[in-house]
């Protein structure tokens, strides 16, 4: 991918540095239809007179997902600091674009050249469905083709990472709330750049999935985040290829202790309420963010929507 490519796919790869939720439900079932929210992928933790509000995101949203329910706006303006995977506001235009040159070929190598012709058929298939030409992740290596080829039809749909969870309350706590960031982009980029040459066909197909049923799914992250169903959160989390399970550990499941160590550290030495956001496939589940703390000993229950 040459400089003026990246400039052309300067929106879909603006918004790559907070992609493992998209990735982690790329091909898998959603609810069927947008509902009214009935439960929030919020909770709130306490320590004595310590508060951590944690709060699951979506990093690409429409604008269907504002109003917020109540309890988090409220949760928001109590609390004094709040945490972010990356702070997205802080991300240099430069280093992103030099993060993402590492993951196109530069020596006349293709993407096809990578994929079993099944898999190729595939991904152009979806592409023309999408209106979007083939060349458009040709010059790709794969990991980075799997994470861009999600978001094609997410982003055509409305949605976008101004609208992510995060983003938005990034920009309400600019220069108003102490912001602390739980990871780097440098560390996010490294992990989705290492999927292993072997894996690269598997990893693609994964990540191509039901999108290429067409326009239906197009937001069912969305779908799914406003249904609040963390139950079907932590299935959908769990419909990889067996192939795929280390590396979608280390995007997802390896991350979440870290993730406690940071809200704990709120837990312990206060400063007022924490609002902590990060996205909703770390908080879920027996080995998410909010068990940890669970099993950590601290007091959490779930706000619901008023």
């Amino acid at each position: 991918m040459n400089s003026i490519q990246l400039k052309r796919n300067a929106k879909l790869l603006g918004a790559i540095a907070l992609l493992f939720s998209a990735a982690a439900f790329s091909s898998a079932q959603a609810p069927k239809a947008a509902v009214a929210t009935k439960k929030c992928l919020f909770w709130k933790a306490v320590s004595g007179t310590n508060v951590v509000y944690l709060l699951g995101s979506i990093h690409l949203a429409s604008n269907a997902v504002y109003p917020l329910p109540k309890p988090i706006d409220d949760a928001f303006a109590a609390s004094k600091s709040m945490v972010v995977e990356v702070d997205v506001n802080k991300l240099d235009p430069a280093s992103v674009t030099q993060y993402l040159a590492k993951g196109a070929y530069t020596d006349g190598d293709t993407l096809w050249k990578h994929l079993k012709p099944e898999t190729t058929a595939k991904v152009k298939k979806f592409l023309a469905a999408q209106d979007m030409p083939a060349d458009f992740v040709g010059s790709l290596k794969p990991w980075l083709a799997g994470v861009m080829l999600p978001l094609i039809p997410m982003m055509k749909a409305g949605a976008n990472n101004d609208n992510g969870i995060d983003k938005h309350f990034l920009d309400l706590a600019q220069g108003k709330k102490k912001i602390e960031q739980a990871e780097t982009a440098e560390f996010q980029f490294k992990l989705l750049s290492s999927v292993p040459d072997s894996l690269g066909d598997i990893y693609v197909n994964y990540c191509v999935g039901e999108t290429e049923k067409g326009k239906t799914e197009d937001l069912k992250l969305e779908k799914l985040w406003l249904s609040g169903d963390d139950e079907m959160l932590q299935k959908v989390m769990s419909q990889y290829p067996k192939e795929l399970e280390p590396l979608m550990n280390s995007l997802l499941r390896d991350r979440n202790p870290h993730m406690a160590d940071v809200a704990e550290k709120y837990l312990k030495t206060g400063g007022g309420p924490c609002f902590f956001v990060v996205g909703a496939a770390h908080l879920v589940g027996p080995t998410g963010v909010v068990a940890i703390l669970q099993k950590r000993g601290y007091t959490i229950t779930r706000v619901q929507p008023n």
